[in-house]
């Protein structure tokens, strides 16, 4: 499931690439290739959802609403709902405002204790929130192209995707592989069960054999306190005889 979303967040970044490299065209000539690529990433998202295990719990629930509203995004598209440029600078604005405030988590707040992942993640967000509040006032500003602006948004929403799928870490893939792969992971649990017997029973086998060899000793040592016992006492007798 990790490299189905990483493939599917590469997806993204490629058409937004392809995007910005054609930013001189209109939203129309690529809308077509957008909304493609935003109902498979979003039929994705809902599949990861539902079968990949993640880190932290409810984090699948995150990915199947982005899913869902990725998919109607790119079924509104395809369906040519969404037709001039000024219509598809608002939607991206909005979808890049509202997922980089939801992105955001309360424990990042203390930026001094997260790990490098985490911040990250912050690094995405706020590029996902000023980018996102620029849209909105492009024409007062730069007035770059719709397209190329769409290209830049949709290559921020790959990276966070890709980011995202980092947290994936165990699939669930019963539609591929089915039982075979648990047979798999069976039979791999009961060889290192039996390493672990066997490496048990030598250990038993060395430790019975120092204390067979250690009682050996002991016996030794007792045989040769009793033997100097006895000699010290015939010397005693010998020499009490000998007064």
């Amino acid at each position: 499931m990790r490299t189905l979303m990483m493939i599917a967040s590469i997806a993204m970044v490629g058409t937004g690439i392809f995007c910005v490299a054609n930013g001189s065209a209109a939203f129309l000539a690529v809308a077509f290739v957008i909304g493609l690529v935003f109902v498979l990433l979003g039929a994705i998202e809902i599949l990861i959802s539902r079968r990949a295990d993640f880190d932290a719990s409810e984090k699948s629930v995150g990915i199947a609403k982005d899913g869902i509203l990725m998919l109607i995004v790119g079924i509104v598209i395809l369906t040519g709902q969404v037709t001039d440029d000024t219509s598809a600078q608002v939607v991206f604005a909005l979808w890049l405002t509202i997922e980089g405030v939801l992105a955001f988590r309360t424990e990042w707040l203390d930026i001094m204790d997260i790990d490098w992942e985490h911040r990250i993640g912050i690094a995405i967000s706020t590029l996902m929130l000023i980018f996102g509040v620029y849209i909105f006032f492009n024409n007062s500003a730069f007035k770059l192209s719709s397209t190329l602006l769409v290209g830049i948004c949709m290559i921020i929403l790959g990276l966070r995707r890709f980011w995202q799928s980092l947290d994936i870490e165990y699939t669930k893939p019963s539609f591929i592989t089915g039982n075979e792969e648990k047979l798999r992971e069976a039979e791999e649990d009961e060889k290192r069960a039996l390493a672990k017997a066997k490496e048990g029973i030598r250990e038993q086998k060395n430790a019975q054999k120092r204390i067979a060899k250690i009682k050996e000793d002991i016996a030794i040592e007792q045989d040769a306190m009793m033997s100097a016992a006895i000699t010290r006492q015939e010397r005693e007798a010998e020499r009490e005889l000998s007064e």
